[in-house]
């Protein structure tokens, strides 16, 4: 059975025990609870956050985080990623992240989550944003990018919401 790839992208920067930082650690856990495999940029922040809540699920096996990395250096990798894929193309990473994806989370973020996102609404990946993240995913949510697709950018409040999000817009 092929699994969900589910992207998380966001800060690349939190402060460690932030009730941001707890509350991408439970989705992290919750995600492979419900058997879900997750993707990101592989450093720190939202990366190591969602990384490290899924290692604390019962149902975690090895090889259920990937880090696509925007260096050749795989040293740079946060310690709760599993498969390291090393590009050599820093930003432009971001792409193969996105078109991995089966869904794309978004957590707060810059201007590197916003082109994540961008990418996210040219591919047709259903996007959901948590908006009390702040960041783009903030800004986000709710809206639509351009008139494109019908759907919007879906809003989250938090982690919870997001698994249920998911689940409607996988069946």
């Amino acid at each position: 059975m092929v699994k969900v790839q589910v992207a998380v992208i966001g800060f690349g920067d939190i402060a460690e025990n932030s009730d941001l930082s707890k509350m991408t650690e439970k989705l992290g856990q919750l995600l492979i609870d419900n058997d879900y495999r997750i993707l990101c940029g592989g450093l720190g922040g939202v990366m190591s956050s969602i990384c490290k809540g899924a290692k604390e699920s019962s149902n975690y096996k090895e090889g259920m985080t990937v880090g696509i990395l925007p260096s050749l250096d795989t040293s740079s990798t946060n310690p709760y990623i599993d498969i390291k894929i090393a590009t050599g193309m820093s930003y432009s990473r971001n792409q193969i992240i996105i078109a991995s994806s089966d869904i794309v989370i978004s957590i707060g973020g810059g201007a590197g989550t916003l082109s994540e996102i961008a990418f996210a609404w040219q591919m047709n990946k259903k996007i959901i944003s948590i908006s009390t993240s702040g960041g783009w995913s903030d800004k986000l949510a709710g809206e639509k990018i351009d008139n494109k697709r019908l759907d919007v950018i879906y809003e989250a409040k938090n982690e919870e919401e997001v698994i249920s999000l998911i689940s409607q817009l996988l069946s």
